[in-house]
């Protein structure tokens, strides 16, 4: 057996990388932390940290300390339909319970999950993957070159791609899949000054880009994360411009005077969301992916964090049996998809591909939030699948048997 540099080398410090660095070492292992970039680095998000998110930071033992960070509590929920009709949802966000999602910045998120790495493990930043070691046929080890073109050489008996969307790690194992059918695309921007912000998180759906929406997320007072997100697919097909269709939807007449006399903070910023492909490979011999690297940002929602820091749990679990049984072989971490689909899981996935399609029909967006504008009921019942810790609490919304009832004047759950 060679000697290693680590037990595990996790290429990317976000919370997939951060976690599954964490997790590993709560299991015992010692991982090595790389990223290419020098943290705290900012990263193009809608900034919300979902429960999801949060029951793995506590988990860890870190809630308390991310919540001394600046941070909203979300309270409430506005979800307003193409015609412009829109109820709003009040949630009760509490820190001791798995019901708590926050707005937080990712510069700040992200610089907190590697500080609280830092503290346990050693974490490389201005180190860019050059190449993947190879012994007998699995990978061990990789190559980076540092920020002055030095390239470092690192060992050990496994490697977790925690990169992106891009994943270069992924590209080297040849189980990178870029299909359009599986990617949206969004945009992100800070504005202050915007008018008519409560405290809710707002999700406008606009008939142009369903079943996409537009968002207004108030960071605080003054300031709001705007965005845009929309079908990959969709966004060739209409030869839409990200930075042009983020600027024209805002001088819809909904938005017109709210953003009037806003005031763009930096610049309007746009990324990839890979969805989730249940055929497509996440691992070989001494080598797993996780977080956007594999995946698995959510189809309905767009929220990516909780699923990468899942798979980050779900990946150091793995390793660690894995290595306690002897090398990661490509046998012994078959078990990771296995464990991810349970974890994430994809049935509950597979419903959220339909709520997409379902997104795409305006009149039916119009009927529903209508609906639930005009009955206490309605909304009611929609909070409690909003605040719902059970799996599959979503179901409901994909059955033709809801929409039946919502035609009824009496409707009942």
């Amino acid at each position: 057996m060679m000697p290693y540099d680590a037990d595990i080398i996790v290429v990317g410090a976000g919370p997939a990388g951060a976690t599954t660095a964490l997790f590993a070492r709560r299991h015992g292992l010692n991982p090595l932390l790389i990223d290419k970039k020098r943290f705290p680095r900012d990263k193009a998000c809608g900034d919300a940290i979902t429960r999801n998110a949060l029951k793995y930071i506590r988990q860890l033992g870190l809630l308390d300390e991310l919540l001394q960070l600046p941070h909203r509590p979300v309270r409430q929920a506005l979800i307003a339909a193409p015609s412009g009709t829109g109820f709003t949802l009040t949630l009760t966000p509490r820190a001791d319970t798995d019901n708590l999602h926050i707005l937080c910045r990712r510069l700040d998120f992200d610089h907190f999950l590697v500080q609280a790495a830092r503290r346990e493990l050693p974490v490389l930043e201005g180190h860019a993957l050059v190449d993947l070691v190879r012994q007998n046929g699995r990978v061990c080890g990789v190559i980076t070159r540092d920020e002055s073109g030095k390239q470092h050489t690192f060992t050990a008996r496994a490697v977790v791609g925690a990169d992106g969307f891009n994943s270069p790690v992924a590209r080297r194992l040849g189980l990178y899949r870029r299909d359009s059918r599986r990617r949206m695309v969004a945009t992100r921007a800070y504005y202050r000054q915007v008018r008519g912000l409560t405290g809710a998180v707002e999700i406008h759906y606009l008939e142009p880009i369903l079943p996409g929406y537009l968002w207004i997320f108030p960071l605080d007072e003054e300031t709001a994360n705007v965005g845009v997100g929309l079908l990959h697919r969709d966004l060739k097909r209409r030869k839409f411009r990200l930075r042009q269709l983020h600027e024209e939807l805002l001088t819809l007449p909904r938005f017109r005077e709210r953003f009037g006399n806003a005031r763009l903070i930096g610049d309007i910023q746009g990324w990839n969301l890979p969805t989730p492909d249940f055929r497509r490979r996440l691992y070989d011999a001494g080598a797993v992916l996780v977080g956007d690297a594999a995946g698995l940002v959510d189809p309905f929602t767009g929220e990516g964090i909780g699923n990468a820091m899942r798979s980050g749990e779900v990946a150091a679990r793995v390793l660690a049996a894995a290595c306690r049984d002897g090398e990661p072989t490509a046998a012994r971490l078959s078990r990771y998809p296995r464990e991810l689909w349970r974890a994430v899981p994809a049935g509950e996935l597979r419903v959220h591909y339909r709520l997409q399609h379902l997104c795409r029909h305006p009149r039916l967006l119009n009927f529903v939030v209508a609906r639930a504008a005009q009955f206490g009921e309605v909304r009611q019942w929609l909070t409690e699948i909003a605040e719902s810790i059970e799996p599959g609490s979503v179901r409901p919304l994909a059955s033709p048997l809801t929409y039946m009832k919502l035609l009824l004047l009496g409707f009942k759950k």
